[in-house]
């Protein structure tokens, strides 16, 4: 938010309320991980869905709940100090700050305004945090095991400001979980929601942020001189008549400014497939004018010097292309894959020389040509390398993709990198292809494209179920510190699986073949299949049966396609605005149907728009 942002005008707070795990702290996937281990030691079944239906709650309340549907045959005060020991552990190892968190602290700390801590994790787990920040940033400090009703009740923020001596009402809290936001709501503060594991829908009952980058000490409140602080004497016997009567459900509350809208446009941009050149120069052609970008996918790397045309491409067809966006006024920014065999590129960026001759002919490449940047694909040390190369490569990576930017930065052109998914910020099996490094590219990249697709390659599923593609997000929203450099990558294709198989086929039988959108309606019709739409993963599939005969065998297949139909197009789309993230980019152009482009221009960004202030006045 810039500094010219008008804001609304609100009341200085009496105080800042923090909830810690998962605002202060990214603390949730330590918990998550401990009752995991908890569960499999005593032979019961955990999940996600489990598991995040405790953030933010007491935690006995959650040791009940490990206990009953876990299967955690231990009394619950036990329960609670295993999984605290647990997680003390992993932060006595590391302590994952939330982004922004400790500036923010520090800024409040320095503004006179009194910080508290109000948190569900018993005592001993929150001094192992709060003694990690400087001594005195927490005036007061509010633990699970001191109040009589954890969250959502809202007596742990009625004893925060009860043992300032101030009224909740007068107070701002910061939470992540919609368990802790109830609770700072009812208590009738002015809370701010950063949601984090779980989502929370918008309200005007609170302000929803996407990162604690997006609230400064105006936006709090905290303007003008410092005030002498001051305890009023009522304050803290108001307050506790309230914890005491356990009033808070009802209980007022005021200044409450309008959550953050989703963006009411979003900059659209596109890949452009060598094998679709034609298909996608009609697309540009017609649609071009909301293309900001459009990358043509026609370049590999096959060692450190050379970058050659994909497959036989004849350059002089791929002009037409070249010449639709330039006239539709978009970025001609290439797309480059790493064709070199397992291992090649990992070789090439862990030399100093060879990266610096690969930095010159990446370059060399943009400028030679007149385009407007590069688009770096670079999935081999991904996808064929070993994960234990991983740790080595990593540090390659961000050395090239650091020296790549400043050289074509240096020739006014801009850097996009296109990445498969993290799923945390973490660097586990369960974290995504944490090799790339979003937080450390992010820094110096122009825009990082999400691959939010390719959730089901090897077998019959989803190509990128919604939920995934929101972790995906979200996680990459941790990593990266400027939301709008993400754009969110959105498959307009599908697969038609082979799931049985009744005789013998003959050879010529087809196998898990591609499908796009616009051509799958046609296969639905031939087959007189009917497409369904998904409500979960937002996508659209269906079956049908294939008789193959070849004069001597025969079989019938069953088989099944799974797509992202128009619908699942703008409902990622819509996904990119609530996140506010900087845009999206569809995979793949001459993939598109006609229906799915005005669904795409209803939310689509005008090239040369300004983004439009979504600010409350």
């Amino acid at each position: 938010m810039s500094a010219s942002t008008r804001r609304p005008t609100v009341a200085r707070p009496a105080a800042v309320l923090w909830d810690m795990d998962g605002t202060i702290v990214d603390t949730e996937p330590y918990w998550i991980a401990t009752e995991y281990a908890l569960v499999a030691e005593f032979g019961g079944e955990w999940d996600d869905e489990k598991a995040h239906s405790l953030v933010g709650k007491d935690l006995r309340d959650s040791a009940a709940i490990i206990r009953d549907r876990g299967s955690v045959d231990l009394p619950i005060d036990d329960i609670v100090n295993r999984l605290l020991d647990g997680v003390i552990a992993q932060v006595q190892q590391r302590v994952p700050w939330r982004p922004g968190a400790r500036e923010l602290l520090a800024d409040v700390r320095k503004s006179g305004v009194p910080n508290a801590l109000v948190t569900m994790s018993w005592t001993r787990f929150a001094h192992a945090v709060v003694g990690a920040l400087p001594p005195g940033t927490f005036d007061v400090i509010i633990t699970g095991d001191e109040v009589s009703h954890g969250k959502p009740h809202p007596e742990p923020y009625l004893a925060a400001a009860a043992k300032l001596g101030v009224r909740a009402k007068d107070c701002v809290a910061i939470e992540d979980s919609p368990t802790g936001v109830r609770s700072a709501v009812a208590a009738g503060c002015r809370t701010f929601a950063v949601p984090n594991v779980v989502d929370i829908p918008p309200s005007d009952e609170y302000t929803r942020v996407s990162s604690l980058h997006e609230i400064d000490l105006a936006t709090l409140g905290i303007t003008g001189p410092t005030p002498k602080r001051r305890r009023r004497p009522w304050g803290k016997l108001a307050a506790a008549v309230l914890v005491l009567a356990g009033l808070g459900a009802g209980a007022a509350y005021l200044l409450r400014a309008d959550p953050l809208p989703p963006l009411p446009d979003i900059p659209v941009s596109g890949w452009a497939p060598y094998w679709t050149t034609a298909e996608a120069t009609a697309t540009v052609q017609t649609n071009g004018t909301i293309l900001h970008e459009v990358s043509p996918f026609w370049f590999e790397a096959t060692g450190a010097t050379t970058i050659d045309h994909s497959g036989s491409l004849d350059p002089s067809a791929l002009l037409p292309l070249v010449a639709a966006i330039r006239d539709t006024g978009g970025l001609v920014v290439p797309s480059i894959v790493d064709a070199m065999p397992a291992g090649g590129m990992a070789t090439v960026l862990a030399d100093p020389v060879q990266r610096a001759a690969h930095v010159d002919a990446v370059v060399a490449l943009a400028v030679d040509s007149g385009f407007d940047g590069i688009d770096i694909d670079y999935e081999q040390f991904a996808f064929a390398d070993a994960r234990s190369t991983w740790e080595t490569t990593r540090p390659n990576w961000v050395a090239f993709i650091t020296e790549l930017a400043d050289a074509l930065h240096a020739e006014g052109k801009v850097l996009t990198v296109s990445i498969p998914p993290i799923y945390d910020t973490d660097r586990t099996a369960d974290s995504g292809y944490w090799v790339y490094d979003y937080a450390a590219i992010g820094d110096v990249v122009d825009r990082i494209r999400i691959m939010g697709y390719d959730y089901s390659v090897g077998e019959p599923g989803p190509i990128a179920p919604y939920d995934w593609v929101r972790t995906a997000v979200k996680a990459a929203k941790k990593a990266v510190d400027d939301d709008t450099k993400l754009v969110l990558g959105i498959g307009m294709y599908g697969r038609n699986w082979v799931v049985s198989t009744t005789g013998t086929c003959p050879a010529s039988a087809e196998g898990t073949a591609p499908v796009t959108l616009r051509g799958v309606e046609e296969l639905a019709a031939k087959r007189s299949a009917t497409p369904v739409h998904d409500t979960v993963t937002r996508e659209a599939e269906f079956t049908y049966q294939l008789e193959v005969n070849d004069g001597t065998v025969s079989c019938t297949q069953t088989r099944q396609v799974h797509y992202i139909d128009e619908q699942g197009v703008r409902d990622r789309i819509d996904l990119a605005r609530e996140e506010r993230i900087g845009g999206v980019a569809l995979w793949a152009l001459g993939f598109d149907s006609p229906q799915v482009w005005p669904l795409i221009a209803e939310v689509a960004r005008p090239q040369g728009a300004a983004v439009t202030s979504t600010t409350t006045e």
